[in-house]
């Protein structure tokens, strides 16, 4: 899906003449409020920034729970870096999908820049992978592909205002921008490192954007890339949920950017005993080395895992998903750590 508006952000020339140098220490201080937005707790610590939990409130008790999104004040001396966050917040907000994160809002505050982003009450999909016992039902980790396959492909045919194509590329569908939901959400977030053709910058020639061990091979190697590198992204992920076991990312990123550009793919049936055929022939075309040998389009992926669940008569629907994730929220709260994934998960081990 796409719409028509087209939202105008615009980033200021001088970003620190908007703010007294003592606002560019706001990270000892303990944020209450932004704007008209509350703030609740601190959710994620990162290289950019903080991701706080907070609400909004409003006449007759209304309350709506948000995620802001705040990048560190000090990078935002760094043009190429404030762009990137302005054009996470404008490429996304054109983007209205229920397999997409939804962006809420975008402003400046005397200590810098947020985003705010609809709360999705649930996990990620690292989350889920690091707590399951075991793979979980095949419908289960096709419903959530599928999913996921649709919202990418909404983001991939979106065109702005003028209906002139996008031609926007995620770069970087992994398990922590997979976000899970209590009633069988299943949405794509993160846009901060898109590729798309407003964008405000232009990523450096041989640079490469994105998680290494979720990459296509035209990713690693810095050249032209377009939907279909998203394709091989899910075909990772494919391999991964459907197994519970790492593909690349149990290997260090070099050694994983040579598994990947060897196109070295292990067979998921040797790592789950019982696996379908047709599942794992998807498997192998969105994983193939060179584009042209993938599916086209993420709609086309989509349309063959709806494919083998018929053929497999499996129920997609999303009350398994919802099930699943709950089950995950409440082994994350009687954690006192979260375990690793094992590097190969063995046969004996089926169900969630």
């Amino acid at each position: 899906m796409w719409v028509s508006r087209r939202v105008q952000l615009h980033l200021p020339r001088r970003w620190q003449a908007q703010w007294p140098a003592s606002a560019w220490h706001h990270r000892d201080a303990v944020l209450t409020t932004l704007g008209r937005y509350h703030i609740d707790h601190l959710l994620a610590r990162g290289g950019m920034g903080e991701v706080y939990l907070g609400r909004v409130e409003g006449a007759h008790g209304f309350v709506r729970p948000i995620v802001l999104k705040v990048i560190r004040t000090e990078l935002l001396a760094n043009e190429r870096v404030a762009l990137m966050f302005v054009d996470e917040a404008r490429i996304a907000a054109g983007l209205h999908h229920r397999n997409i994160v939804q962006i809420i809002d975008f402003d400046l505050f005397d200590g810098g820049a947020f985003l705010v982003t609809e709360y999705v009450a649930g996990c990620d999909l690292r989350t889920l992978l690091h707590h399951l016992r075991a793979a979980p039902q095949f419908e289960i980790a096709v419903t959530i592909l599928a999913e996921l396959a649709t919202g990418l492909d909404a983001a991939h045919e979106a065109r702005d205002g003028e209906g002139t194509p996008l031609n926007l590329v995620h770069r970087d569908v992994s398990p922590s921008n997979v976000l899970l939901g209590i009633h069988g959400e299943v949405k794509v977030a993160d846009f901060g490192v898109a590729k798309a053709r407003s964008r405000s910058y232009h990523t450096v020639s041989g640079s490469i954007k994105g998680k290494a061990p979720y990459m296509a091979p035209e990713q690693i190697l810095g050249e032209p890339i377009d939907r279909r590198a998203d394709v091989f992204s899910l075909g990772v992920l494919l391999f991964e949920l459907t197994t519970r076991t790492r593909l690349y990312s149990a290997h260090p990123n070099i050694t994983a950017m040579k598994q990947i550009l060897d196109g070295t793919i292990p067979d998921p049936a040797e790592r789950r005993p019982g696996y379908p055929a047709e599942l794992a022939r998807i498997v192998r075309r969105a994983l193939a080395r060179h584009p042209d040998d993938r599916y086209p389009t993420a709609r086309a992926f989509a349309d063959e895992l709806d494919g083998v669940a018929h053929q497999e008569r499996w129920n997609l629907s999303r009350a398994g998903v919802a099930e699943v994730v709950r089950v995950v929220r409440q082994r994350v709260q009687l954690a006192t750590s979260t375990p690793l994934w094992p590097s190969l998960r063995r046969a004996e081990d089926v169900g969630a």
